[in-house]
């Protein structure tokens, strides 16, 4: 709605810098204008509300008036905070972000409206000292012992469990019945359950019990689990372990040889393998030293360009930290209200790195707008086919879904930043390790 003239001009403003990223309004408009004011909510009253014995609209504005006291100034309060925040901020040219916070409000029957709130808004900065970063990007060199360690994993990988008549030792795995006794908890039973000797997450004592284990064994052991233990039933709790073993299972590793690596898809010879993960370590390494240098570059742009940061953008990227942290544990079939997971903690620990986050994020907008970086129709159209492709889905119904919730605006923001952190790479010195 189009604020009148007269409104602006019978506002009084005094804006004061509380620190560079918070500012604090002081509004004040007359008694003429809140008096049209509430003329105009009470008409709106008269012209809406049911009043037994009145046609619709037709009731008298005293009775309304008096029939509706305490709704019509609430309106009114409501209505010229509005705005009055509004028309103020737009005047001084402020950009608020998230809701202000009201510290002062007089709202009296012939008297001046006033208030005053205080909200956050963006730094207000240039950025500088990020032509000619010096930096130095790790080799990407792979050697033999890395190839042929690779070749024995993927060798390891492909084993399979074969029944044994030996004694258990680490890496061997138990064909197993397993009945648990939780201290003050319900028993649990497990038929022919397959238990990896040595695993990772296993406790010490469990562990040493399985060892040396054989065919018809029967194993008894009780457990005691640390307070800290992240299954909150079992947290601090004794669990008896009573195992009754069918088979042993140790490992058959394949030859590492022609055959195993024709098994392995389009590989005539092993040194065609051989080959094969040579590139693929490359690769990796080669991604790994371009981002290695990458976010060396970045650390030294952003401590040329200490900012304050608005604590509403550090909060909302914690929240957001800590909301993908929970989706990762659901998606991972853990019933996160189960956890003992300390929050206060885990806030605290995720704080710091959402403060770089945001610096980040700043300082790359800064650039961006400073060297003019945008992103076009035809590489957005390009990224969305991409995404589309990695994630099973049309590129029109992927831009659809974006759109709709307001992700297609944030995903060429993100592409503006890694446009202009590619821009900082470029006019970096960069310099590869011997």
């Amino acid at each position: 709605m189009e604020v009148p003239d007269t409104f602006r001009a019978a506002m009084k403003i005094d804006l004061k810098d509380l620190t560079p990223v918070r500012k604090q309004l002081a509004v004040e408009v007359d008694a003429d204008e809140v008096a049209r004011e509430h003329g105009a909510v009470l008409r709106r009253f008269v012209s809406q509300v049911r009043l037994p014995g009145f046609r619709p609209g037709k009731a008298p504005a005293s009775l309304v008036r008096t029939r509706f006291a305490k709704e019509i100034e609430e309106d009114v309060r409501d209505r010229l905070l509005s705005r009055l925040y509004r028309e103020a901020t737009q005047e001084k040219g402020l950009r608020p972000l998230g809701d202000p916070v009201l510290e002062k409000l007089t709202h009296e029957e012939g008297q001046p409206f006033r208030f005053e709130a205080s909200f956050e808004v963006l730094p207000a900065f240039t950025a500088k000292g990020y032509h000619e970063i010096q930096a130095r990007q790790p080799k990407a060199e792979v050697t033999d012992d890395e190839v042929g360690e690779a070749l024995e994993d993927i060798r390891k990988g492909n084993s399979r469990l074969v029944t044994a008549e030996k004694a258990a030792e680490a890496g061997d795995v138990l064909l197993a019945d397993v009945h648990g006794t939780p201290e003050g908890g319900e028993p649990f039973h497990r038929e022919r359950a397959l238990i990896e000797v040595g695993a990772e997450g296993h406790l010490p004592e469990f562990d040493a019990a399985l060892r040396g284990a054989s065919a018809g064994s029967d194993l008894d052991v009780t457990v005691s689990y640390p307070a800290e233990h992240p299954a909150r039933e079992l947290a601090g709790k004794s669990v008896r372990y009573q195992i009754h073993v069918h088979e042993v299972k140790g490992r058959e590793v394949p030859a590492l040889d022609d055959a195993f690596a024709k098994d392995l898809g389009d590989f005539e010879t092993l040194e065609a393998l051989r080959d094969r993960v040579r590139q693929d370590l490359e690769a990796r390494k080669g991604e790994a030293a371009r981002s290695s240098v990458r976010q060396s570059v970045l650390d030294k742009v952003l401590l040329e360009n200490p900012i304050p940061l608005p604590e509403h953008l550090v909060n909302d990227e914690l929240r957001h930290r800590i909301e993908d942290m929970v989706r990762s544990l659901v998606m991972q079939g853990m019933d996160v209200e189960k956890m003992d997971l300390d929050w206060k903690e885990i806030g605290a620990r995720q704080e710091e790195p959402a403060r770089k986050t945001v610096h980040a994020r700043l300082v790359l907008d800064a650039i961006a707008q400073a060297e003019g970086l945008a992103v076009d129709d035809s590489e957005l159209d390009g990224r969305l086919g991409r995404e589309a492709e990695r994630m099973g889905e049309t590129k029109a119904g992927l831009r659809r879904r974006l759109q709709e919730g307001g992700g297609l605006e944030a995903l060429k923001i993100q592409m503006v930043r890694e446009k202009t952190l590619d821009f900082l790479t470029s006019v970096a010195n960069i310099q590869v390790e011997e």
